[in-house]
């Protein structure tokens, strides 16, 4: 068993009978998505799922777990979800995978997000290694694109490469940009001036919404909480 599954299944153990789960995307979160399924045969677990993307959605479908729609949904008591970069406060960039608006939405509805990475994503600084995701409705993409040079950074729409013409489009139906802002000193400061662009859909900055993480490493599956942390 490697660590990624060990932090998948670390995550997937917190999940009790009766409980709203938001259940996130990535290799690692694959992992919790199969100890769920697990647990439901061995040990009768009744749980329901709310995915925040197409590709989980097949997922679980494939493993049987019951989803429901997040519009139906006013609260979830745990969310399992990945991350690009984590910082030791526990916020993270994410939308790597396009998905961070619907992500952000079901972490919002949980009691808890619990993030589930690999030790290479843990940084000093946001902005180390990846830009800032964006998801932008076509109509402000120029106003969006002006208040990123404000802040002093560059906006690159992200293509879709060689299956595809064109820009990725979110399963919203909106334009996946990135926001090259350098390192971020001040991600609370940031994350409000991003908040306040009109048309701006989401951005993948995630700000105190974290509250434990399981990442795996050389050394064991770490588990972080509120600055403190222990090697499981």
């Amino acid at each position: 068993m490697n660590f990624k599954q060990q932090a998948g299944i670390a995550a997937a153990n917190l999940v009790q009978s009766g409980m709203g789960v938001g259940l996130g995307t990535g290799s690692t979160v694959f992992f919790a998505l199969e100890r769920l399924a697990e647990r439901q045969k061995t040990e009768n677990l009744k749980f329901f799922g709310v995915s925040t993307s197409f590709s989980t959605t097949l997922l679980c479908r494939k493993m049987g777990i019951e989803l429901k729609d997040c519009s139906s949904i006013s609260h979830l008591d745990l969310a399992i979800d990945g991350a690009d970069e984590i910082d030791p406060n526990l916020n993270l960039i994410k939308g790597r995978g396009a998905a961070h608006l619907l992500e952000k939405i079901v972490a919002s509805l949980a009691s808890k997000l619990v993030i589930v990475a690999d030790s290479a994503k843990k940084v000093k600084n946001l902005g180390e290694k990846f830009p800032v995701p964006l998801e932008i409705m076509p109509a402000a993409l120029g106003l969006t694109e002006a208040r990123i040079k404000s802040l002093g950074g560059t906006l690159e729409i992200r293509m879709a490469g060689a299956s595809k013409d064109g820009p990725v489009i979110s399963d919203s139906g909106n334009i996946i940009a990135d926001a090259k802002l350098g390192l971020i000193k001040d991600p609370v400061a940031l994350c409000k001036e991003l908040d306040y662009i009109p048309g701006l859909a989401g951005h993948g900055l995630f700000i105190g919404l974290a509250k434990e993480a399981f990442i795996a490493g050389e050394a064991g599956v770490e588990c972080i909480v509120s600055n403190a942390s222990i090697i499981l």
